[in-house]
């Protein structure tokens, strides 16, 4: 499908203190479908605690702010595409990628044909390319995509990046993404759906749901034996386990974000964290989910428009536009940073796997985020967020993944998932709904 891009004017009203004061805008849609309902918003935070609006122009050509963040996102998928295996580099000079980084590939290259950025022919040589690798790349322990391979091999390699023919381990939540894209190409693109099958029957569902919820694994570095363990916390639990239920895998513990919900206030916002503790509850989950499948149950979409809310909610408290996600940023020591909006007791705090405790820094303003809130919830905030992002893009070579808080530096560092969601993002705002509706309660 194509779209052909047309200009789309939106008069800027000045940011207001109610998170619910502007109307979503019109969007094109696909022929013959529909969008689906959006459900009210929680309630506004008071309305004392606005700052003063920002300037951010008066006219704004949201469908070409869109087409233009597209074609640029595209330009570091395409520059970073390996022929050899169908696959895609996740960063310009880093050439292993986990299942996730596949995900997004497959989700950048769909979205970039949808755009009409990439033509029939190298579209589907690409695909079948990528779902060829899927379909020979060695499994951790016979089982399940291992969590790292080489992009140009499509190899598997150990944790310490080294061809292996072991592995080290799966992560079941980048299953789930994988999973997604899978059925959103199997089900929309029937020319695929035969390949997209095959890689699907080549996991061993058994072991990656136990009693209800979603198990990963994980050689341990110092002594070799294999771990078992759950994997997710709300809201990545729900997308992975979403992704699992396409294909028709139920986890039905890690479906239901009622069981282990645990209601927090967030600037005087009501939302969900997990009342086992050790969650991380960021934009990204919820934004995927939007977009790629629709929120499958109430109490999800009522927390996307709640956390967009506390997002909102910091903003007027403290003057800083906020869109928390996780990113790949340049500085160290960490490289990649967790911008929770709630964490173990805490709000807006920022974390790294491999930190101990929070950090204050860094804080940025999430480029993806931006552009996929404003696409699934517009209002007069998410255009401010927007356009404060979009000194991340990168000349000729893709989208940082933000800028940062305060000074509105760009972060600089394109990466494939900040530019996979972008572009997800463009195709959303074109349609006004997500790429495969489904019902899976």
């Amino acid at each position: 499908m194509r779209f052909r891009p047309f200009v789309c004017t939106l008069t800027l009203l000045a940011l207001v203190a109610t998170s619910g004061a502007a109307d979503a805008q019109g969007r094109t849609k696909k022929r013959g479908t529909t969008s689906t309902k959006t459900p009210p918003r929680p309630n506004p935070v008071p309305v004392s605690q606005a700052p003063t609006p920002i300037s951010t122009g008066s006219i704004v050509d949201e469908r070409g702010l869109y087409l233009d963040a597209s074609r640029s996102a595209w330009g570091f998928v395409n520059r970073n595409y390996q022929a050899s295996t169908g696959l895609a580099r996740a960063h310009d000079t880093y050439q292993y990628v986990t299942m996730w980084d596949v995900a997004s590939a497959l989700a950048a290259t769909y979205s970039a044909h949808e755009l009409g950025l990439i033509a029939d022919a190298p579209y589907n040589q690409r695909i079948q390319r990528a779902l060829a690798t899927l379909s020979a790349a060695d499994l951790f322990d016979g089982a399940a995509f291992n969590k790292s391979y080489d992009s140009r091999t499509g190899k598997m390699i150990d944790r310490r990046q080294r061809i292996s023919s072991k592995g080290y381990g799966w992560s079941v939540t980048d299953l789930g993404r994988l999973l997604t894209w899978l059925r959103i190409i199997a089900v929309n693109q029937p020319q695929f759906a035969t390949q997209a099958t095959t890689i699907v029957k080549r996991l061993n569902i058994a072991r990656l749901i136990s009693s209800g919820y979603l198990q990963g694994t994980d050689l341990d570095p110092q002594t070799g034996q294999l771990r078992v363990y759950p994997e997710g916390r709300m809201g990545y639990e729900q997308y992975a386990a979403a992704g699992l239920a396409l294909w028709g895998f139920r986890a039905e513990k890690a479906l239901d974000a009622r069981l282990n919900a645990l209601p927090v206030d967030v600037f005087g916002v009501s939302i969900i964290a997990d009342k086992r503790g050790d969650e991380r509850i960021t934009s990204e989950p919820y934004i995927m989910m939007g977009m790629e499948t629709g929120w499958y149950s109430p109490e999800l979409r009522e927390q996307a428009w709640r956390l967009l809310a506390a997002q909102e909610a910091r903003y007027r408290a403290t003057g800083m536009i906020t869109m928390a996600s996780e990113d790949a940023l340049p500085d160290p020591p960490y490289y990649f940073y967790y911008y929770n909006i709630y964490r173990q007791g805490r709000p807006f705090t920022v974390d790294a796997q491999a930190a101990t405790g929070y950090l204050d820094r860094p804080r940025w303003i999430s480029s993806k985020a931006a552009f996929a809130w404003h696409a699934l919830l517009p209002s007069s905030y998410t255009l401010a967020a927007l356009q404060a992002v979009q000194g991340a893009v990168i000349s000729g070579r893709g989208w940082g993944a933000g800028v940062y808080e305060g000074t509105l530096r760009p972060t600089g560092d394109a990466s494939l998932n900040t530019a996979a969601l972008i572009l997800e993002a463009a195709v959303y705002n074109l349609r006004g709904h997500p790429f495969l509706a489904t019902r899976l309660d």
